[in-house]
């Protein structure tokens, strides 16, 4: 018999109204956006530099920026902890200066990056909104 794990929201929504989760990179917390909007998972340029001997470039691939353009980023794979589970996924690459920099400034709380749909379906993850979880079967 499959085990659903469900993880809580709560936190992130209670801050910013945003579904915001919490992650650990050695022993340093994060904040990812969950994005079922979003295609791609996505992670600031600067977090990138500051854990340059955790990621591994694996490509590069075309995103479409606020602005609507198209522009080339880099792709890592990197690890992460989730609610003592571990997980590895791709990332693209991209600047967040402009995407959450208000989000920053209103709650200061600063968002590193989005797991997308690309994310959510390679760990079959869940979102429920009505009970303000994550749930995996994963």
């Amino acid at each position: 018999m499959q085990q659903i794990i469900i993880f809580p929201l709560s936190y992130g929504l209670k801050k910013t109204g945003l579904p915001l989760i919490v992650i650990e990179i050695n022993q340093h917390n994060l904040c990812f956006l969950l994005d079922t909007g979003s295609n791609k998972n996505l992670i600031d340029n600067r977090v990138c530099e500051f854990f340059k001997e955790q990621v591994e470039v694996v490509g590069s691939s075309n995103i479409f920026g606020l602005d609507g353009n198209k522009i080339d980023t880099p792709i890592v794979k990197l690890s992460f902890n989730f609610e003592s589970h571990n997980f590895t996924t791709n990332f693209n690459v991209f600047d967040s200066t402009n995407a959450f920099g208000a989000i920053e400034k209103e709650s200061d709380i600063q968002i590193h990056g989005i797991l997308g749909n690309e994310f959510f379906i390679e760990n079959e993850w869940i979102l429920d909104f009505e009970k303000l979880t994550v749930s995996s079967s994963k």
